[in-house]
């Protein structure tokens, strides 16, 4: 699936920059609010936000007056707070997973007077994680470097299929900005049982640029 992804975003990008005149390519950063969403049986947690950095590059295709295809090529910060009070011991344990992926979204917009508004599948591969745990009581702090796999020995699923929701404003200098919402339709347990499932989702805010300006639609 992940070959046959890759496959299509490559010819559609090729199809469409050969057969339009205002291709344009862009470049964005910003910030992201992520979570993970945990159950198993009967038990269902979502951690609290962390706050994460984004960049990425970016290809905008017309393919009618209104219609445009963007793909594009992201770095994202993911991860999670959750904390645990040992059933009121008085010690309180915060755990952090902080995970990095590169994330490759296509989103089919539809543009209207600088506006858009746009969905799409995206595909993101983990290549780094950590997990820190502090404690209230002094204690040290303990840091794991997570692994990416499909066995029980690994911590998380290296790849993540989701689904993007985004709505943007484009001036005609090509300066841009664009809030989003991905979440993540793969189940990122390595090797669940008792209906484990972990999923990811995050609201993403972009300033942008995208290069030789823009006509408004």
């Amino acid at each position: 699936m992940k070959k046959a992804f890759l496959l299509f975003v490559a010819i559609l990008t090729i199809h469409f920059a050969a057969t339009a005149q205002t291709t344009r390519f862009g470049f964005t950063a910003g910030g992201t609010m992520a979570s993970y969403k945990i159950s198993a049986d009967n038990i269902s947690i979502t951690g609290d936000n962390k706050f994460g950095f984004t960049f990425g590059t970016l290809v905008d295709i017309p393919v009618s007056e209104k219609f445009s295809v963007q793909p594009a090529l992201n770095f994202v910060q993911k991860g999670m707070v959750t904390s645990d009070d040992f059933g009121g011991s008085g010690v309180t344990a915060k755990y952090k997973t902080s995970v990095s992926l590169i994330e490759l979204p296509v989103n089919f917009l539809f543009n209207s007077g600088g506006f858009f508004v746009g969905a799409g599948p995206s595909v993101a591969f983990g290549v780094s994680g950590k997990g820190k745990t502090t404690y209230t009581d002094g204690s040290p702090d303990e840091t794991i470097d997570l692994k990416f796999g499909n066995t029980e020995n690994d911590d998380l699923k290296g790849l993540d299929l989701g689904a993007n929701l985004l709505a943007g404003y484009r001036l005609s200098s090509g300066l841009m900005f664009s809030f989003n919402y991905n979440i993540g339709l793969s189940n990122l347990v390595p090797s669940p049982v008792d209906n484990e499932k972990m999923k990811s989702h995050y609201f993403g805010f972009r300033l942008g640029f995208l290069l030789g300006g823009d006509k408004k639609n």
